[in-house]
């Protein structure tokens, strides 16, 4: 028994019917004489339950039932077509492995286990879904993972009670702590080089079947910053890199705003000759600025999400010509001034340096209440809204470790990887948040001797 598109025939015709065929005129045509000696697949198992045996069949297995026999042989034989090990697109890198993770559990976690060869990576296997039964996967380092996120982790996907899981999506809203917070409280990846890494640190990563994007928990903010690569470079690019990433989220997050608000009220904060041009380029604007802002970061936004809905070899061509036409017919038309169309543009561009799209979304919603504040209060209202902000991170928390570790709560131990990124053979110690035991990395200077330098 078995379904047709999920089992490679060619190996069912091999490996079972064949050698079946040859021995049915044996009087030993036994359960047992054929699990032993006749079927030579690995990984068989018996089941006398029709449940689980349903199960198995619908998973990609088959089952073998002779008629006076209570139980039935499983054996795995899952043919599926898959898709090919290429590149991730979302976190396409200049430096570093190009593989990435397919929508295959099995070849998924393969990749990981080729990153660490070490008996201490664990796999706890989990059917989540009443309807799809998909396979989900927990991998964590024995002896570097704390054991009590483990244990929390496990009970609140046993506590999943949904018809069914498709994508990481599904049961990163099912299991964060925060559901209402507009911040990604779990890390998402497509790079089995992040996984590995972060599973180094005391992470654990979840895995589901059907999807390439892995979860990795506990999240921090900072964590949203760094890029695989910043550890392949040498640590002053990545020094250099990461500053440009936190002053382009400032850019991304408060610049309209901040136009608003000092254009509003507070003329006297830009120079003389910068506010004549702005005047005169506002002056036959029939709209407030906070309209302005309003009406091009939405059009900007649409053409974005156009840009994503439209094929490929088209998409990138109308997102960008669009805005180019659009932004200067709009100019001409007197409906919105240049200044604006170079700050929404600014914006833009800020928002695609964060490494990780989760954050990056977070970020680009956020910009609307603040444009809201900015042309209401002014300044205080950007200082309000800021403020809110970052108390709402520091209450934040990913699994009990601290959303903003190690800032909230500082460790200054731990900032060697956090606004830059020091030497590796700085880097010794793992995080204290994540790791209770063993944080003592295995990390050594090997500095020249004299007689090199000579």
């Amino acid at each position: 028994m078995y379904v047709d598109g999920l089992v490679n025939t060619e190996d069912l015709q091999a490996h079972v019917l064949q050698d079946i065929a040859t021995h049915v005129k044996t009087l030993d045509l036994t359960l047992e004489h054929l699990e032993r000696k006749v079927i030579t697949l690995a990984d068989i198992s018996e089941s006398q339950e029709v449940q689980e045996i349903s199960d198995l069949i619908l998973a990609g297995n088959a089952s073998l039932i002779i008629d006076g026999y209570a139980k039935a042989i499983i054996f795995p034989a899952s043919g599926f077509e898959t898709r090919a090990v290429s590149e991730p697109e979302s976190e396409s890198a200049i430096r570093g492995p190009r593989e990435g993770f397919i929508e295959n559990l099995r070849v998924n976690t393969s990749l990981i286990r080729r990153k660490i060869k070490s008996t201490d990576l664990k796999i706890i296997s989990r059917q989540v879904g009443e309807q799809t039964k998909t396979s989900v996967d927990v991998i964590y380092i024995d002896g570097i993972a704390d054991p009590k996120v483990l244990e929390e982790l496990k009970t609140r996907l046993d506590r999943i009670k949904i018809d069914g899981i498709f994508e990481t999506g599904y049961i990163e809203e099912l299991i964060e702590d925060h559901p209402w917070s507009i911040f990604p409280q779990v890390q998402v990846t497509e790079r089995p080089d992040s996984v590995a890494a972060n599973l180094l640190e005391g992470r654990i990563a979840v895995l589901v079947d059907g999807t390439p994007f892995v979860m990795i928990l506990p999240a921090t903010f900072w964590q949203q910053f760094q890029a695989s690569e910043d550890y392949y470079d040498r640590f002053y690019i990545a020094i250099f890199l990461r500053a440009i990433r936190l002053v382009f989220l400032g850019i991304a997050l408060l610049l309209p705003a901040l136009y608003v608000a000092v254009t509003t009220y507070h003329q006297e904060m830009i120079p003389t000759n910068l506010l004549l041009s702005i005047a005169a380029s506002r002056e036959a604007i029939p709209f407030p600025a906070v309209v302005e802002a309003l009406i091009m970061e939405i059009s900007f936004e649409a053409l974005r999400e156009a840009g994503v809905r439209l094929p490929k070899t088209i998409g990138q061509a109308v997102s960008i010509l669009g805005a180019l036409v659009i932004g200067s017919a709009a100019v001409e038309a007197g409906i919105v001034s240049a200044p604006m169309v170079i700050i929404v543009s600014l914006t833009g561009i800020a928002s695609f340096t964060i490494p990780k799209f989760s954050l990056a979304i977070s970020v680009r919603l956020l910009r609307f209440p603040l444009i809201i504040l900015g042309s209401v209060f002014g300044m205080f209202g950007l200082v309000i809204g800021m403020v809110f902000i970052l108390t709402h991170l520091c209450k934040l928390r990913s699994f009990g470790v601290p959303y903003f570790e190690p800032i909230g709560p500082m460790h200054f131990s731990e900032l060697k990887d956090v606004f830059v990124r020091m030497p590796i053979w700085m880097q010794n110690k793992r995080p204290r948040e994540f790791v209770k035991r063993n944080r003592k990395r295995q990390v050594q200077h090997l500095s020249p001797s004299p007689k090199q330098n000579n």
